[in-house]
């Protein structure tokens, strides 16, 4: 049968396999409905690329539960040619976790796969597929552009399109009315009355699958050549399924029962060991495999399948109840007997679980199946079951702890929830503290609920230094800090007393949240270390993620470089998801300081998906706190805050937020949004926490007073800040370079010329490791100069321009690069402005703004009236103005910049 319609879905196909063959790896995404015909359409294209002499392998996804990992890809590399399934097999190392070794096999079958040279990969029904499957497709296709692949998956709707990052979604339609027409010619002959395709259409809903079945039938009672109408055709493929499968005898049927409880592909051996006539099963498979029911594939004899999956579910839920527990009483004995897989065998052990015995034997088979998962997913999964057959607190504490670590906040809180129910109940404190403490380091719209657990553990266990600090750390995290600074020295206290490595490192955890790095960041450091010391992953992942926060404060960007890599080894070998967010956010720093724009951008948005997928509820937050600091660089601020219009009034409640939120306003001019949130941040700068956050705010609320012309609070956050001049603005929530800079911007606002070039010198030392803020503070200097005007200012203050815009252009900085080439103009005379002015006419274009008359500025000034007037005169030519008055707007102008 010929391929019908589908033309430009074929040419799409074959314009992307030439391009893989010419070194330009693709992949291609078929999504449509069962049945819509994404396997003829795959089969097409592998027809034509084996007809170019393309190699192409084939994987294919299964509904199973019990199907190892990386099913689809074991399946494709026993074809795929120098290649074996061993690349995805590995023993894991001590200490390392099953996602650590599915990352290390994922990287080792790209690599390999990279190195194949051309070939066309097919990945079947991808909906179904395992997430290391998925994962291990999304790093491939990230590799495919650099070379020969091509790679096509099919999948129904709803399927995640980022799964396959950078694909060509083809999304298969229903068949037009003309393309059932062709088909019904194609398959009854040119007889076919007029009026059926769109009769056929109406009642397939243009379905191919559904087209041929209906065919199929009409063909066989002869109707196709009569006219449509009074047809009782049902839309149901499953009674059309029923209708094709009753010429079967019944012992075919009913072996057909326990093909489709084994699952989509049948194992002969093993459906013949749990068949009740072992001996009549050859040839009842023959007879099914006649009927086109059952499909074989001539390279691997000893596997069978249903000829599409919907036959397979339609024959499965036609099983009465006892006979479907039956069948899979029988799977789980022959696959245990067989040496399966344990989460085969759990598989069936799960759906045969209906009194004590066979539900004790269900637990324990799903604990098994957990123990040799190398998903977390599956863990998570395989003690789900164990719960719901047993509920012991043993196998909820399991699941929580898995779904924690696999970022699935929700399922691990309401099972911590849970098991202190129990707790309380049976008077266990034990079980209390391990349930208050399953969940951690994390806080944000959580920590209410994780609040809640501390309390109820601490009511029953007394004062557990663990659940302390568990409860110090998130009182921090909501914002009460005094609570949390007492709390975290009594759990401090009972650790150090105790000595437990675990007891010491929850202590820690939660002393660091209490303190300002900017105050003591000795204390920071000592705790890192102290936390990487304890022998604890927990422990050491945020030891190692304190220093790197450490290092960037103090501008020490090769440790901060080191520790990354560090972190990056640990991450991978833990495996969770809160470690790759921390790193991926390390890496975009890191890439913001280097001035690689686009890779933090990306990076970023990474970290964003990891933490949503955890449910941290921080998430997008910290990605706009960071792409709020990026956007400095970019020139895309009035963008950024249109993007981020609807969460203004939430921002505004939060310090840290509303005061980077006026940062990116400043930069946008957009000056109503930085009013509205100076009016939210003047209140709350006498009684900030002392935290890591606090130095953020007082700095930029200095820098937002200097725009807005409020002096006294200006300079009370300079008198505040001007302790930290040698530290930095940066972290791995932001960066914003030399915190030097940002005094030296308030102390030119207050009219302290020489303090402002002091600072912004010492900004533009201090920078000098990162091109993108050098050029800031480049031009941020040459500002402070052209305002204070002293000999030499104005010639040192147009070099400096020009070096900045010359670097700022070549990093793609174009607002900083088009500020600092006009100053560099107007330094050197070549375009009015600010900059071309002399000293003097600086001082009278002040005078001019505060009203005063040429007479009584050449009083003030000792100058004569004629001369006076000579200079307001040039001024006005210099910048461009016609009158006095716009001199007053311009000077207004100049002292917010």
């Amino acid at each position: 049968m010929g391929l019908v319609g589908r033309v430009p879905e074929v040419v799409a196909l074959d314009r992307l396999r030439a391009a893989a063959a010419a070194g330009k790896g693709a992949a291609a995404l078929l999504v449509g409905e069962a049945g819509i015909g994404k396997t003829a359409l795959v089969e097409e294209a592998v027809a034509r690329a084996a007809a170019a002499d393309a190699t192409v392998v084939t994987g294919r996804a299964v509904p199973d539960e019990g199907a190892p990992a990386y099913w689809p890809w074991l399946r494709l590399l026993e074809d795929a040619p120098g290649l074996s399934p061993d690349l995805l097999t590995a023993s894991a190392a001590e200490g390392e976790s099953p996602a650590a070794v599915r990352f290390r096999v994922a990287q080792r079958t790209v690599r390999a796969l990279r190195e194949a040279g051309h070939l066309v990969l097919v990945l079947e029904d991808l909906h179904w597929a395992d997430a290391p499957s998925l994962a291990l497709l999304r790093l491939l296709c990230r590799e495919l552009p650099r070379t020969r692949l091509l790679v096509i998956g099919t999948a129904r709707p709803p399927f995640p399109l980022d799964d396959l990052p950078g694909a060509e979604v083809l999304r298969l339609e229903p068949w037009e009315p003309a393309a059932v027409g062709a088909y019904l010619t194609q398959e009854a002959g040119p007889g076919v009355h007029g009026s059926w395709p769109a009769a056929m259409h109406r009642l397939s809903g243009g379905n191919p699958l559904y087209v041929r079945e209906l065919t199929r039938q009409l063909e066989r009672a002869d109707r196709l050549r009569r006219p449509a109408g009074g047809v009782g055709v049902p839309t149901e493929l499953r009674r059309l399924v029923g209708r094709r499968t009753a010429q079967l005898g019944p012992a075919c049927r009913e072996l057909l029962g326990g093909a489709a409880a084994l699952g989509a592909e049948i194992d002969v051996a093993v459906l013949r060991a749990a068949a009740r006539d072992p001996a009549a099963v050859d040839d009842l498979l023959a007879e099914a495999l006649d009927a086109g029911v059952l499909i074989e594939d001539p390279w691997r004899p000893a596997l069978l399948r249903f000829a599409h999956e919907l036959v397979r579910q339609a024959r499965y839920d036609d099983l009465a109840r006892a006979e479907r527990i039956a069948w899979h009483g029988g799977l789980a004995d022959a696959l245990t007997a067989a040496g399966a897989a344990p989460a085969d065998v759990a598989r069936h052990r799960v759906r045969c679980a209906v009194d004590a015995r066979s539900r004790q034997a269900g637990v324990e088979a799903c604990r098994a199946a957990a123990a040799a998962a190398l998903d977390l997913g599956e863990v998570v999964r395989w003690f789900g079951h164990a719960v719901d057959l047993a509920d012991e607190p043993v196998d909820r504490l399991a699941r929580a702890t898995a779904a924690y670590a696999d970022g699935r906040l929700d399922v691990a809180i309401a099972d911590c929830a849970a098991l202190l129910d129990v707790a309380e109940r049976a008077g266990r404190p034990d079980l209390a503290v391990e349930a208050a403490l399953v969940v951690r380091g994390v806080a944000g719209p959580v920590a209410p609920a994780l609040l809640l657990l501390c309390e109820r553990a601490l009511a029953l266990a007394g004062r557990h230094p663990r659940v302390l600090a568990q409860f110090a750390f998130l009182l921090a995290e909501s914002g009460d800090a005094t609570r949390a600074e007492q709390i975290g020295a009594e759990a401090m206290a009972l650790a150090e007393e105790s000595g437990r490595p675990d007891d010491l490192a929850a202590a820690v955890h939660a002393r660091h949240q209490v303190i300002d790095p900017f105050e003591q960041p000795g204390l920071v450091l000592e705790l890192a270390d102290r936390s990487c010391s304890l022998g604890r992953p927990d422990a050491e992942l945020w030891g190692r993620i304190w220093r790197i926060d450490a290092y960037l404060m103090r501008g020490d960007n090769a440790a901060a470089e080191q520790e990354t890599v560090r972190l990056g080894t640990l991450a991978d070998r833990l495996g969770w998801p809160l470690a790759r967010w921390h790193l991926l956010r390390a890496r975009a720093a890191r890439a913001v300081l280097a001035g690689r724009f686009a890779e933090a951008d990306e990076l970023a948005l990474e970290a964003r998906e990891v933490a949503v997928r955890m449910q941290d509820g921080t998430a997008v937050p910290l990605y706009h706190a960071f792409a709020g600091g990026l956007v400095l660089h970019t020139g895309d601020s009035g963008r950024y805050l249109a993007a981020i219009a609807e969460l203004i009034p939430a921002a505004l409640s939060l310090p840290v937020a509303a005061a980077q939120l006026a940062r990116t306003a400043m930069d946008a001019g957009a000056d109503e949004t930085v009013e509205l949130c100076w009016q939210s941040l003047r209140p709350v700068l006498a009684d900030l926490p002392a935290d890591a956050r606090r130095s953020y705010v007082l700095i930029t609320a200095g820098e937002v007073a200097a725009r807005l012309g409020d002096l006294d609070a200006a300079r009370d956050c300079y008198d505040r800040a001007v302790r930290y001049e040698h530290t930095y603005l940066n972290n791995t929530t932001s960066c914003y370079g030399a915190t030097a800079r940002s005094l030296g911007t308030i102390a030119s606002a207050l009219g302290e010329h020489d303090t402002a070039v002091g600072h912004l010198r010492t900004a533009v030392t201090m920078d000098a490791g990162s091109p993108p803020f050098l050029a800031h503070a480049r031009l941020g200097l040459a500002r402070a100069l052209i305002a204070r005007a002293a000999p030499g200012d104005r010639h040192q203050a147009r070099d400096l321009a020009a070096a900045a815009a010359r670097d700022a252009r070549r990093l793609g900085m174009p607002g900083v690069a088009a500020a600092a080439r006009a100053l560099a103009e107007e330094a050197a005379g070549v375009r009015a402005g600010a900059a071309a002015l002399t000293a003097r006419e600086r001082e009278i274009a002040q005078l001019v703004a505060e009203g005063l008359a040429n007479r009584a500025i050449a009083a003030k000034l000792v100058l004569s009236e004629r001369t006076v007037e000579t200079h307001v005169r040039n001024l006005l030519a210099k910048l461009g103005l016609s009158n006095r008055t716009q001199v007053a707007s311009w000077v207004r102008t100049v002292s917010q910049r």
